[in-house]
This record gives structure tokens, sequence and C-alpha cells, in this order.
């Protein structure tokens, strides 16, 4: 979610800079990492609205309706080329999704959830995502 609510999703293509840029100042904050939404983007704010970087660092145990089966984390690296000397890199992790489709079977869960794993499309949830990231997917 957001600093504000961990249910608040902040999408790339909904999320405007002058919002962004006001949740970092009414935190006090150089950089902000999100995340729920399973889909990772960053985007470095313009001086004129003071600056910053926002993180939405993805999710371990979603892929990101990208058709892979990977799943990712975030790496905040220190780099002096960078505007605020900050770099964050998105990392792909691959894992035997097939062994997790098998165990959720197992566990009777729903064909829909076990498809978003061994599709790497989101197969559920598809009425909170913006047309820009829905289009990205499958389903």
């Amino acid at each position: 979610g957001s600093p504000r609510r961990v249910n608040e999703f902040l999408w790339e293509s909904t999320s405007p800079d002058a919002f962004l840029a006001l949740l970092l100042r009414q935190h006090q904050a150089d950089v902000l990492f999100v995340t729920h939404t399973g889909i990772p983007w960053q985007r470095r704010l313009p001086a004129a609205l003071g600056g910053g970087l926002v993180v939405n660092v993805g999710a371990i145990g979603r892929p990101a309706n990208d058709g892979r089966t990977a799943v990712w984390y975030t790496l905040l690296q220190h780099d002096p080329a960078a505007p605020d000397g900050l770099r964050a890199r998105f990392i792909a992790v691959d894992y035997d999704f097939e062994r997790l489709a098998a165990q959720m079977a197992a566990e009777g869960l729903a064909p829909e959830f076990i498809t978003t794993i061994t599709s790497g499309h989101w197969t559920t949830c598809l009425e909170i995502l913006p047309a820009r990231e829905r289009s990205r997917g499958r389903y």
C-alpha cells in the first residue's frame, strides 16, 4: 500500500507526480517504497515538485501480470550518477512455480489462483487494475 493505508494501491498509471510529491512531503522522505500491487515501477519526481524517488517494489508471491512466472524484489543501490545518488533495480526471482501450483491444487485453491502462478498473468483482482496495467496481461 501507501504510507497512508495498506490497501491504497499506487499504480504507475494512476499516481500523479503531484500526489506522490505530497506523500513524500507529508512523510518527510526523499524515497518512498510502496507495494501491494504486485507490479514493480519507479519514478523520479521533477525538481519543481521537490524531487524524490518513488518505488513500487513489486511482490514476492505473485507474478507481475507480464507473462513471466518470476516474482520480483527491489534492490536500492548507491549511484553517484543518479540525481539523488540512488538507483532502484528490479530483480526477477525464478522459482519452482510448478511445485507451488501443485501445492496450491493439493490445498484445494481455486483454479484461477493457480493459473496466475503458472501463466504469469493475473486471473483475479482484475477489477482493481487500471486499464494500462490490465492491458499488459492476457485476461
